[in-house]
């Protein structure tokens, strides 16, 4: 704990860049997110360690990885900077009567959002600010209705039908980069109860979206017992797979963008369905907003659309 609770608390800089550094576990990729050097992002957390008390970062030749009281402190500090900067939203959106706010995860906002955000910008007009709030979906219930005008989300929502929709449902299917099929080639080839040599990539937390063991399952395959590599966040899994590090479970609106570009390839010709939807929809405040009901509708038009078929005209 803090030296002096009644003292002031750390300093904001060194929060922001332990949350990157938790995040991304990796010195020198915080680095690179925040635009500085991996010597000062080291410096932030000793100095951070030091001031409250306690170990944050296990550091070794392999990197770093957060201590159990490191996971703990991480997980307080993104939920203050989340609702910190959903503050700063909420009391900027009392002079911008135009701006919808959309609280989403980290990996939705990535792969599927922005994606289509130049569209949805365009639907919308040019009189009206997108703002997409971040926020680890854990922490989904901590959101305030005063935050975010919609939330998107994988619980079935207990709301009227006209106040949700449905943007995908749930499918996946195995995906790698094109050097990792082409090196692990005669492995791939085998059937897939062979593919245990291989490096899976997996999520270390799970809400129970689908995973390797359900896609095993669902092509009537023993289930393997591959060397997992996990990771946190999907973005963060997929840019792994992209790098060539192992095989990664790809949902279908997630991976499109990256198939068109091929940095990644499919190793399977259909993907498997689950019967799972991804939803957003309207908070109370929403409800009470037309221009937030209008965007509501604009997903609406967007959802199951294929990144090749994205026309704002036909909205």
């Amino acid at each position: 704990m803090l030296k002096d609770p009644k003292g002031p608390l750390p300093r904001m800089r060194a929060l922001r860049v332990f949350e990157a550094a938790g995040r991304r576990l990796s010195f020198i990729r915080a680095a690179e997110e925040l635009g500085s050097h991996q010597s000062n992002v080291s410096r932030y957390i000793s100095e951070l360690e030091y001031e409250i008390g306690f170990q944050l970062f296990e550091r070794s030749h392999r990197g770093v990885k957060l201590t159990p009281a490191g996971e703990i402190y991480h997980r307080g500090v993104s939920i203050g900077l989340q609702r910190i900067a959903a503050a700063a939203l909420a009391a900027s959106s009392i002079k911008e009567k135009q701006r919808v706010v959309i609280a989403c995860s980290h990996s939705l906002s990535h792969h599927f959002i922005m994606p289509r955000f130049n569209s949805l910008r365009q639907s919308i007009g040019d009189n009206t600010t997108l703002r997409t709030l971040i926020i680890d979906y854990d922490f989904f219930d901590y959101i305030s209705e005063k935050e975010a005008d919609l939330i998107v989300t994988y619980d079935e929502p207990t709301i009227k039908q006209e106040d949700r929709v449905i943007l995908f449902s749930e499918a996946i299917t195995p995906v790698c980069s094109p050097s990792f099929a082409t090196t692990h080639e005669n492995v791939l080839a085998q059937p897939v109860t062979e593919w245990g040599s291989l490096p899976f990539l997996r999520l270390s937390r799970n809400h129970d979206w689908a995973n390797w063991h359900d896609w095993f399952e669902s092509v009537g395959y023993p289930f393997p017992l591959p060397q997992y590599i996990a990771f946190e966040d999907y973005v963060f899994l997929i840019q792994a797979a992209i790098e060539g590090k192992g095989l990664a479970l790809g949902w279908r609106y997630y991976i499109e963008e990256y198939l068109n570009q091929g940095t990644l390839v499919t190793l399977n010709d259909s993907y498997v369905e689950r019967d799972r939807s991804c939803f957003l929809m309207l908070t109370k405040r929403g409800q009470q907003r037309p221009i937030a009901r209008r965007c509501l509708e604009i997903f609406a038009n967007l959802r199951n659309e294929p990144l090749n078929y994205l026309n704002p005209e036909k909205l």
